[in-house]
């Protein structure tokens, strides 16, 4: 039951905070798209003549995507959809006409074009558009009306993302990062309080299904870091500003290998608290002290590394870069603590030599990854690939520049006489 508490506590959490971090964002979106789709309303009612340009509305309205990119992807696959859908339905009025089993054959057809020419997620934009013009009488009318609607209403919501393009998402992957490794660290604190006050068997199964759940939630951030990328291709908005999607990546990485580390440390303490009695602890008192010790530094150095990830994705990580680096210290200096005290006599309760390693090995792996140095090196190694990279650029661009000037501008097939 405290478990499940936990669990709801912990989700109320992120919803609040989610909607601390994305409600300016969503309502920024939702301004974009209501604009977008009235401004093509007016837009197809004053260029084209006919009944309500409802079809112009609606595509301006999936056409304008979070990402730039994407609003031009959908632009010309929208188009390419309605065109194909179109021109199915007229063939078919001409040949079949309008039936049951005509209808199946138009769906089959328009599905198996729109696989042809890969649309995608608009695939079923083909049958869709087949199927309306087919069912106003596949008239000239209807069509050129349906395709005309779709290029106002694809152009308006194109235009719309070029003259206010969404916003760089770097800053909400910055925050899906920290959230992250405050859940990795509010369950290591909970895991340390629970400790010192005897936990149960119960409860340390209870850790370790929160640990998977919590181990579930990267591939959700990853995407959220994959849009951010996203984000900022042909993106006005990201131009003199600092791509720090590798170390949003790497930041990711170092807390998903921690959360396994912990995984596992969670799975060994729960392996071991079903095999005892119900009235037998795991440590004595003052081991289990300074063990909860251990996890609440712990705990906070993965809180200062969340800060730190967010920090450099807002090109502001220097002053994160000494807490942490504090953190970081407070834990090995605790784990030499619990070192000391659970080697104090190895004779004593060998049967516990399996968990002392199994528990000094995940913390160990937990500080590897959130070493500063190491971040340090993996920093500079990108910027001297960048660096590397553009001078290589650079170079080709010269030796084609010098070839040119070398080499006399002759069509390839005239022979020398």
């Amino acid at each position: 039951m405290r478990t499940l508490l936990h669990r709801v506590a912990r989700l109320r959490q992120a919803g609040l905070r989610r909607l601390r971090e994305r409600g300016g964002a969503g309502a920024t979106r939702v301004l974009r798209l209501t604009g977008a789709a009235v401004a093509a309303y007016v837009a197809a009612d004053l260029l084209l003549s006919g009944p309500r340009p409802v079809l112009a509305a609606l595509t301006a309205l999936l056409i304008v995507q979070v990402t730039l990119v994407g609003t031009l992807t959908d632009t010309l696959r929208r188009i390419i959809s309605v065109i194909v859908g179109v021109a199915i339905a007229i063939g078919f009025s001409i040949v079949v006409g309008f039936s049951a089993w005509s209808l199946g054959a138009l769906i089959a057809a328009s599905l198996i074009l729109g696989q042809a020419l890969r649309l995608g997620d608009h695939l079923l934009e083909v049958p869709i558009s087949a199927m309306l013009v087919l069912a106003v009488g596949a008239s000239e009318t209807a069509a050129s009306g349906r395709i005309s609607e779709t290029i106002v209403g694809a152009g308006v919501g194109l235009l719309v993302n070029l003259l206010f393009p969404p916003a760089v998402q770097t800053r909400s992957a910055g925050a899906a990062v920290q959230a992250y490794a405050d859940d990795l660290a509010g369950l290591l604190e909970r895991v340390g309080e629970e400790l010192v006050d005897g936990a149960s068997a119960e409860q340390a199964h209870g850790w370790l299904v929160e640990g998977r759940a919590i181990a579930g939630e990267v591939p959700r951030i990853d995407r959220v870091l994959t849009e951010a990328a996203k984000s900022r291709r042909l993106n006005p908005r990201a131009v003199g500003t600092a791509d720090t999607g590798p170390d949003l990546r790497t930041g990711l990485d170092a807390l998903e290998h921690s959360a396994v580390a912990l995984r596992s440390l969670y799975r060994s303490i729960a392996d071991r608290m079903r095999e005892q009695s119900d009235d037998e602890q795991l440590y004595d008192p003052e081991v289990r002290e300074v063990f909860a010790v251990l996890l609440r530094d712990l705990a906070n150095a993965l809180r200062r590394f969340g800060e730190l990830v967010r920090a450099e994705a807002d090109s502001a990580g220097g002053s994160r870069e000494a807490e942490l680096a504090q953190a970081l210290d407070a834990t090995r200096e605790a784990r030499v603590r619990l070192t000391e005290l659970l080697l104090v006599d190895p004779r004593d309760r060998p049967d516990l030599w399996e968990l002392h390693g199994a528990l000094l090995a995940a913390v160990e792996r937990v500080l590897d990854e959130l070493d500063l140095d190491e971040r340090r090196r993996q920093r500079e190694r990108r910027l001297r690939e960048s660096q590397q990279s553009t001078a290589a650029t650079v170079a080709v661009e010269r030796l084609k520049a010098a070839t040119r000037a070398v080499v006399p501008d002759r069509p390839p097939w005239r022979s020398r006489r």
